[in-house]
């Protein structure tokens, strides 16, 4: 098996973000929003990787990156609002049956995008991917 690192996290980080935009093209509205929630999780997991941190689920992710990255200040808030939005969304579609719009769709994308652009624009200002 091939050693684990920031950059193969992150490279599933930008697949994912770029399933949802292909998902989006074809008006799989649902899936689409399942797609760029899991390019934001890898992203923190990418994040968390980098600081030694490893979580177990969903919920530990979402708050050691909370703890780590925006309450310290070392990433902006708006990221967590992104989270939260873009997890709603994929808990509402998965767990609720509810039909994800296109214009919902299309946020969750730009939320996956920001987050995952500030999580790379993070770990090369921190050296962790060149």
């Amino acid at each position: 098996m091939t050693e684990l690192t920031a950059g193969r996290i992150m490279k599933k980080a930008a697949d994912c973000l770029e399933d949802s935009k292909w998902t989006f093209d074809r008006k799989l509205f649902d899936v689409c929003a399942y797609r760029a929630y899991f390019s934001i999780y890898h992203s923190i997991q990418g994040l968390l990787f980098v600081s030694g941190v490893q979580a177990k689920d969903h919920s530990q992710a979402h708050s050691k990156f909370s703890e780590m990255f925006i309450k310290t200040g070392l990433m902006d808030i708006s990221l967590h609002k992104r989270l939260k939005r873009t997890f709603e969304m994929r808990q509402a579609s998965d767990y609720q049956y509810y039909k994800v719009s296109g214009q919902e769709a299309l946020k969750s994308i730009e939320n996956a995008a920001a987050f995952f652009e500030s999580a790379i624009q993070y770990l090369k200002e921190n050296n962790h991917l060149k």
